[in-house]
């Protein structure tokens, strides 16, 4: 069985006693392992130095480990400037601890470095606590190490803190203290169970923005312009020494593998660029994201429900700052239902860690680990709480929390109107670049494909192909059925060609009866084959009215200078000397 108690500090003194009190001297001989986590607010190297060591003398096995942070958890209540210290004994199972310096230039050394030793310590590794310092080392490449070595084990977690500062974090293990590193527990035994949870609670606000230019973790272009005019022109959001805490309920929110995930910027450079703390990729697409109190409520109350099934012993949270920065006084509304539960003890991160064969650095969420040790046992609303928790416990006010919910229900108004003028939009969009008779893409979007293709094949040397065709003796066709047959024919061609071109190429009606295929990431060789395969298919296909109709066939690929008109010119002459050898055939520009 697991046993944990929380200290919040005050003094020396008072430490000591509850060291030596009965409790923790019965439950230390006992014990098989022994973690002590510290959690402060303050980043003063001799306190936390004389704290380590006297714990360290009452306690000789116990692993200690902690981190600075903004916002501590303690009894599941939040705590602010304090020091909060939890003893948690394991009847049957081991704590072990890796710690290293890290630099940004070695983070995946020191990542990998620190999962081989975290997986050697035992062949029951059951999982692992990790702590870091993301705002002086690349936490990315760090867990992309970890994940490389460790092999699949849950790892949960976060990164250090400072209130507001953004310079000063530091992580603990012993009597060592790292202003760059990361620490690593292990936990290990055969009957120790984990059950590690994450949720967001963040809703997307605005129109999609794709990121179109990246160095490292600074995003440094938004749709081509500075990133960090996303936060001023929408938000009207400085660029000063309260950026950080002005933009981290505004994240920027992408689709992960998971789902949404959250990116807070922490800081503006000279150029507008915005920094990150956690790794963003050219070409994502993301949308400023807001905090729904109610969504953060409901999704709350469903990891209360899971973990109360999983019957932990102990429970362990670690949860973003931007979360007390949207909640503010109703934060406990999410984590002290957990201490019904068991112990629950943490800190508020900048950045979490969470996942096993996909370990991430996420913004935003909250990381629950629930541990025990044996089998599942059902367990009471534990007795005595109600002198941490009477109020959000209790029963319920419905005149409580009625500003932040307000502030949800506006939020969610924006997000509706923001949706339905999204669908408009694309409506409208949709209706001006489509060809009204045939449904294709009209002349203003192909013009606009060719010429974002002219830019990829400039940048980055993708080749691609224009092939133009134009229906054989068309005028026939109208001047003997009338047009009604003739829009008839139109539009059978262009169901023949967008039913029998791949699903990347562009078909559209270039005007009249000439239609122009974009062939992406395609050489003339390939373009040409498939400009004779389109040619058989509408030689053997049967137009009501009028029977057997051809076509001709033009093609162009780009050559490196290339201009959309001279690649739609050479495309244009081939069709034309197609014309002049006798139609139905396919010439090379």
């Amino acid at each position: 069985m697991i046993n944990h108690v929380t200290h919040v500090f005050t003094d020396m003194a008072a430490l000591r006693a509850t060291i030596n009190a009965e409790e923790i001297a019965r439950l230390a001989e006992s014990s098989s392992g022994q973690l002590v986590q510290i959690y402060c607010a303050s980043n003063t190297q001799g306190q936390l130095a004389d704290i380590a060591s006297l714990i360290s003398d009452c306690l000789p096995q116990a692993v200690i480990a902690g981190a600075t942070t903004v916002g501590e958890v303690a009894y599941g209540r939040l705590m602010t400037g304090q020091t909060v210290i939890g003893f948690t004994f394991f009847a049957s199972s081991q704590v072990t601890s890796v710690s290293m310096s890290c630099t940004d230039a070695d983070a995946h050394q020191v990542g990998a470095e620190i999962g081989r030793r975290a997986k050697e310590t035992s062949a029951n590794v059951a999982g692992v606590l990790l702590l870091s310092t993301p705002l002086s080392i690349d936490a990315s490449a760090l867990l992309a190490g970890l994940q490389s070595t460790l092999g699949g084990h849950p790892v949960f977690g976060g990164g250090a803190g400072d209130y507001g500062a953004m310079k000063n974090s530091s992580v603990l293990c012993g009597d060592k203290q790292f202003e760059q590193g990361a620490v690593a527990v292990v936990f290990s035994g055969s009957e120790l169970h984990l059950d590690t949870q994450t949720y967001l609670g963040w809703r997307p606000l605005s129109r999609p923005m794709r990121i179109t230019k990246v160095d490292g973790l600074r995003v440094m272009q938004v749709d081509d312009q500075p990133a960090f005019e996303v936060y001023r022109r929408y938000l009207n959001i400085q660029d000063n020494e309260s950026f950080f805490l002005n933009a981290l309920e505004f994240p920027f929110l992408l689709e992960g593998d998971g789902g949404l995930m959250a990116r807070v910027p922490i800081a503006v450079d000279q150029q507008g660029g915005l920094q990150f703390v956690a790794d963003i990729h050219e070409g994502e697409t993301f949308r400023i994201g807001y905090g729904d109190m109610d969504l953060v409520v409901e999704n709350s109350k469903k990891l209360h429900d899971a973990m109360t099934q999983f019957s932990p012993e102990v429970i362990f949270l670690y949860t973003c700052g931007c979360r007390r920065f949207l909640m503010q006084e109703n934060v406990e509304l999410e984590t002290l239902p957990f201490e019904k539960t068991a112990p629950t003890f943490g800190f508020y991160t900048y950045g979490e860690f969470f996942g096993s064969s996909n370990l991430s650095l996420l913004n935003s969420t909250m990381v629950v680990a629930g541990m025990r040790e044996g089998e599942r046992r059902t367990r009471k609303i534990r007795a005595g709480i109600e002198n941490h928790s009477e109020d959000a416990l209790g029963q319920p006010d419905p005149y409580a929390n009625k500003h932040a919910r307000v502030m949800s229900r506006l939020l969610r108004f924006i997000d509706t109107v923001t949706s339905e003028l999204e669908s408009s939009i694309q409506e409208v969009t949709k209706l001006s670049i489509t060809d009204r008779l045939t449904k294709l893409v009209n002349r203003m979007r192909l013009d606009q494909v060719l010429e974002e293709q002219v830019k990829l094949a400039s940048r980055y040397g993708t080749p691609f192909s224009a092939i133009l065709l134009d229906v054989d003796e068309f005028k026939q066709v109208n001047d003997l059925h009338g047009h009604v047959i003739g829009d008839e024919v139109l539009v059978h061609v262009a169901n023949l060609l967008a039913a029998n071109t791949r699903s990347v190429d562009i078909v559209g009606r270039w005007g009249g009866e000439e239609f122009l295929i974009i062939a992406p990431n395609t050489l003339i060789d390939e373009a040409a084959l498939l400009a004779e395969k389109l040619r058989r298919v509408l030689d053997s296909a049967e137009f009501s009215h009028i029977g057997r109709k051809t076509a001709s066939f033009g093609l162009a690929t780009y050559r490196q200078g290339d201009s959309v008109e001279q690649i739609v010119a050479r495309a244009d002459a081939a069709l034309y000397e197609a014309k002049r050898a006798g139609r139905n055939n396919v010439k090379i520009g």
